[in-house]
């Protein structure tokens, strides 16, 4: 997939596009297709400093993902250990 963030990014990558009345904004197909998105697909916007950022959700979940990958071990089910946790919390409050 290209990066149209890069420094070898053609002229292109500032494209202006028009607003429509309605709020609509026309994604062209070389960049839906260069973000891997398809009809419908979802994507994830953010606004910062004037500037409003369009990522596909799947780009996101995977930042996210990577972000919490530290802090979940790699072995056993998190959610059957949790659920187990805090089963015994509740067997200890009830003594």
């Amino acid at each position: 997939m290209p990066d149209l963030n890069s420094a070898t990014a053609t002229p292109e990558a500032n494209l202006p596009v028009r607003v429509a009345p309605n709020g609509r904004l026309i994604i062209p197909a070389k960049y839906r297709q260069a973000l891997g998105l398809r009809d419908g697909g979802m994507v994830v916007l953010s606004l910062k400093d004037r500037e409003i950022r369009i990522r596909p959700i799947a780009a996101v979940l995977d930042e996210v993902q990577a972000m919490v990958a530290p802090f979940v071990k790699a072995s056993g089910d998190t959610v059957d250990r949790f659920i187990a946790d805090r089963h015994a919390e509740a067997a200890r409050e009830e003594r």
